[in-house]
């Protein structure tokens, strides 16, 4: 039995001072104000559930790749060193090339499955996605693809105006993975449709989608209008202007704000070109210097950014840890209650990572 007390533990609707005990990697009980229990004494500390990340596609130099294990799990490990104990690897490319390497093996212990961005998304809203990876339609051969690896796929992107966008919808939900509407140019009436087939989300809201106009509200407009829609937000302060941040949280139900990073393989590397990327500080963009192409943002760098932007640090935590967690419908963590995993975050008051915990064993101390 491990015990921390002295605890500020961070629920979705508030922080209340108090204490958590695990035990056989689950918390076995909460407690509020002062432990009955011996144990690690947090000294006014933050505790909060480890966070969940489902869009992020690399750092360190590397990319997350279903052929490339040793790099992946650098990936993995260096966004755990930030505090995310559960995340999706997000690979792009044909389902012919990623069939070749699939089922993966070897998942790092902070990875619960794949997040695909496409193929099937607009050429007219590629973003840094490679063009050639951009893909018409196939509803038979992605039925195929999901009937032999669908297990691992969790979470895809497609865009809802493509020519039979709804057979690959239904398809998708019929194996049970989340959709969201991404690199797209819907109009806000093809959006709402496509929430009936089985759309859940908008992946990084605001950015590679119809924008929102007064005459044709797109994709924007739908995402801030229709609540059963979960929002993507990459919360860098470079792809979105905190005001709109902030707006997204005053217009959005509590619970459908989903804090990513789209953190790409140059999270980490010195200025430069490599390939068709450039990175210049925190910002990295296609060698146009124009298009942002991925984040260099880690999750723990997003929560302090929304809280200093003026989110209320629950509501900041909540986006980060509780509302993924409904996303892909993970049930056993994203919250500290009792039976659920013990993913868990101290934080000191600067939202500085001191350790992390996962299952209840500490896997990094940055004490």
């Amino acid at each position: 039995m491990t015990v921390f007390k002295n605890c500020s533990i961070v629920l979705p609707e508030r922080v209340i001072p108090g204490y958590v005990v695990v035990e056989d990697g689950l918390i076995a009980e909460i407690g509020f104000g002062e432990s009955p229990y011996d144990g690690v004494d947090f000294h006014g500390d933050y505790l909060v559930p480890g966070y969940i990340d489902v869009h992020v596609h690399g750092a360190v130099g590397h990319s997350f790749h279903v052929g490339d294990e040793v790099g992946s799990s650098k990936v993995a490990e260096y966004h755990l060193s930030h505090g995310t104990t559960t995340l999706l690897m997000g690979v792009e490319g044909a389902l012919d090339e990623l069939a070749k390497h699939l089922p993966y093996k070897g998942m790092p212990k902070n990875v619960v499955g794949i997040f695909m961005e496409g193929p099937f998304i607009s050429p007219e809203r590629p973003g840094a996605i490679d063009p050639n990876f951009i893909k018409p339609a196939d509803p038979k051969g992605f039925e195929e693809f999901l009937t032999e690896f669908g297990e691992q796929i969790k979470y895809v992107a497609i865009a809802p105006e493509i020519p039979m966008a709804k057979e690959l919808i239904t398809t998708a939900k019929r194996f049970g993975i989340r959709v969201s509407a991404g690199h797209t140019m819907s109009t806000i009436e093809q959006l709402f449709e496509s929430i009936t087939w089985g759309v859940g989300s908008v992946c990084h809201t605001f950015n590679a989608m119809s924008p929102l106009h007064h005459r044709e509200p797109g994709v924007v407009g739908g995402a801030l209008l229709y609540d059963d829609l979960f929002t993507e937000i990459i919360c860098d302060g470079i792809h979105i202007h905190p005001e709109v941040v902030k707006l997204l949280f005053k217009v959005k139900p509590h619970d459908k704000v989903v804090a990513i990073t789209d953190s790409v393989a140059l999270n980490g590397m010195p200025d430069g070109t490599y390939g068709r990327r450039m990175v210049r500080g925190k910002l990295i963009t296609l060698t146009n210097g124009i298009t942002i192409a991925g984040s260099s943002l880690t999750m723990d760098q997003a929560v302090k950014n929304m809280v200093s932007w003026g989110i209320e640090l629950h509501k900041a935590i909540r986006s980060a840890t509780a509302n993924p967690a409904k996303l892909l419908g993970l049930t056993d963590r994203g919250v500290i209650a009792q039976g659920l995993r013990a993913d868990l975050l101290r934080l000191d008051k600067n939202l500085d990572i001191k350790e992390i915990y996962v299952e209840g064993v500490n896997e990094v101390s940055h004490q």
